[in-house]
């Protein structure tokens, strides 16, 4: 892996650990609620995986949610001060993502790539269809993240 992967894989590490910490020990939630509402987590760790391994496949596939997520989030989430660490996290997955297609690129392998976002996409949206449905059940989550 080379120096900016290392990096990348670092500090979406080290955030994705962070607000891990912030959600199941601080807030106490259960794993589910957890990835329902900070889904940011489980998809920068398969980040973290795909990096660390250099697998095609697998990071394409987290480049949909990276900017689903991440880019995403820059504009769903106030710039608050107690929302700016999770901005901070959602710039790392942007940039992430724009490493992993210029990487992709750079290197000619854009196969792996393409074939890596299209299963990233076909399992976003079922994901997000159901995230909907849970989060619409449990709105009390939402107002934890100051969206009601």
């Amino acid at each position: 892996m080379n120096r900016p992967g290392k990096l990348l894989a670092i500090l979406n590490g080290s955030m994705s650990v962070w607000a891990s910490l912030v959600f199941l020990v601080f807030l106490r939630l259960d794993v589910v609620s957890w990835i329902m509402v900070n889904t940011c987590s489980p998809a920068q760790f398969a980040t973290v995986l795909g990096l660390a391994s250099e697998r095609r496949v697998l990071l394409g596939a987290t480049v949909p949610w990276l900017l689903f997520f991440g880019f995403g989030g820059l504009f769903v989430f106030s710039w608050s001060r107690y929302m700016i660490v999770a901005q901070t996290s959602h710039i790392i997955m942007t940039v992430t993502a724009v490493f992993i297609l210029a990487s992709a690129a750079k290197d000619r392998r854009v196969g792996a790539l393409l074939t890596g976002i299209l299963i990233g996409v076909l399992a976003l949206i079922p994901f997000r269809l159901l995230q909907d449905q849970f989060l619409s059940l449990h709105p009390e989550l939402l107002r934890l993240l100051g969206m009601e």
